[in-house]
């Protein structure tokens, strides 16, 4: 009876294992203050390690909008000052399988920017909380740049530094639905944009980031942040975020699933010797 109950409870852990674990986060922003940040589901993106210029606080908050179709609706959007980050941030759980969907609307560009990276109104990014300020941290994610009015894919970690421009421009004023997906063990990004009003789609758009290292995507946070670090900078970048639904996969690794079989065989010889006995 107790090798039948250990043969139960390891079967019962291979196919819980054998099951994705899967952490989700949704959010329409309805619930919350004007101006106030939407805690405690989201966190301020100006204070994660601050440095540089620091935005005033909460660096995004609630405000009443209208949406792609002209509804009223609420949102966060980024603070007007000059700032090294700002935005929210939410919490995910490691994962090996990430997607993000949201509408997204560029309100402001800032009025010198000097680099394609160096000013963006805003970055949808999976990346890693607390290991840096958000405009350096390891990340990876679609930005709207400032100096190109475009979407562009941006991959910073230890082993890879990217900037791809993804051929479409990013223009104020227009509510854009943007999705995101990212397999961590093969580095495969796939970036989709949908005018939110006409629900035609933009960019369809994969993308194998060159380098990739599994290991790096250490991403147990999503964000979406804006930055002004060009020096000559007196207007700052503003984003406007909304109906936010992101999706974090943890999937078992080959080799744990094989270990948790292996352990089922030798419990199921002997069960298999005691039944003929």
């Amino acid at each position: 009876m107790q090798r039948s109950s250990r043969l139960i409870a390891l079967a019962a852990l291979l196919a819980s294992l054998a099951t994705p674990a899967q952490a989700q986060v949704i959010d329409d922003f309805e619930s919350y203050v004007l101006g106030t940040l939407p805690s405690p589901t989201w966190l301020d993106a100006g204070l994660v390690l601050p440095t540089g210029n620091i935005p005033s606080f909460p660096s995004g908050y609630i405000i009443n909008t209208l949406d792609a179709h002209g509804n009223a609706t609420k949102a966060v959007t980024t603070v007007a000052d000059l700032a090294t980050s700002k935005g929210i941030y939410a919490s995910v759980p490691l994962s090996n399988h990430y997607n993000l969907h949201a509408d997204v609307r560029i309100d402001r560009y800032s009025d010198h920017p000097q680099s394609p990276t160096g000013d963006w109104a805003m970055q949808l990014t999976f990346g890693q909380n607390g290991a840096d300020n958000w405009a350096y941290t390891p990340q990876a994610g679609i930005y709207a740049s400032s100096l190109g009015q475009d979407w562009r894919l941006y991959v910073a970690t230890l082993n890879v530094g990217l900037d791809i421009p993804l051929g479409l421009a990013a223009e104020v004023g227009r509510w854009y639905t943007v999705q995101q997906d990212l397999d961590v063990s093969s580095g495969l990004f796939h970036s989709m944009i949908w005018d939110a009003s006409s629900g035609d789609l933009l960019l369809d758009q994969f993308n194998l980031i060159a380098g990739w290292v599994p290991s790096d995507a250490q991403f147990d946070a999503f964000a979406f942040f804006g930055g002004d670090l060009s020096t000559d900078n007196t207007l700052g970048n503003i984003g406007v975020i909304d109906n936010v639904n992101i999706v974090a996969v943890t999937t078992p690794e080959p080799g744990t699933l094989l270990l948790v079989a292996g352990g089922l065989i030798p419990l199921v010889r002997t069960l298999r010797r005691r039944t003929r006995a």
